[in-house]
């Protein structure tokens, strides 16, 4: 069993490393499921 489910279409969520933060993200609508504190590390990293 999946450890999450998107919101939007029910399908898997994977997890993806972008930045150096693991996303959880849908590889159907391709949406985006973030963790306490990732927002911020990947604004972090885009500044650096």
């Amino acid at each position: 069993m999946p450890l999450l489910l998107c919101p939007n279409c029910n399908d898997s969520m994977q997890t993806v490393a972008r930045s150096g933060v693991e996303l959880d993200m849908c590889p159907s609508c391709r949406g985006i499921w973030m963790d306490r504190g990732e927002l911020e590390k990947v604004l972090g990293a885009v500044k650096a």
